[in-house]
Order: structure tokens, then sequence, then C-alpha cells
């Protein structure tokens, strides 16, 4: 019982996490880090997943 519920329960969050969103960047922070506008004039944070990118403070950043 406690197996299909933690099943149940990370198959529901591993579609939570993703979604389609459009905007225009309008800033880039850092390697992985890019400020967004979206079409309602909102500014969104956006922290790419999985990249391996150097800080601005580092070298090649």
């Amino acid at each position: 019982m406690k197996r299909k519920f933690c099943s149940l329960v990370l198959f529901v969050v591993s579609f939570s996490a993703s979604a389609d969103i459009s905007g225009r960047i309008v800033r880039v922070l850092d390697g992985d880090t890019v400020e967004m506008l979206e079409p309602g004039k909102q500014l969104t944070l956006i922290r790419l997943a999985g990249i391996d990118a150097p800080e601005k403070s580092q070298p090649f950043g």
C-alpha cells in the first residue's frame, strides 16, 4: 500500500513541474538564470534546470 501511494505521489508531482510559457527574455542574469517578460507585463525569473553554466564571476561567464 505504501509503495502504491509513493508511486502515485511521484507520478502526480512529475507532471506538475512542467508548463508551457511564452514571453520575451529581457535580461540574462547568469549562465542558467534569465528574466522573462510575459504578455501580461509580468516579469518572471526563470532558472534553467539541469544546466551547468559558469556564473558571471567565473571565467567565461
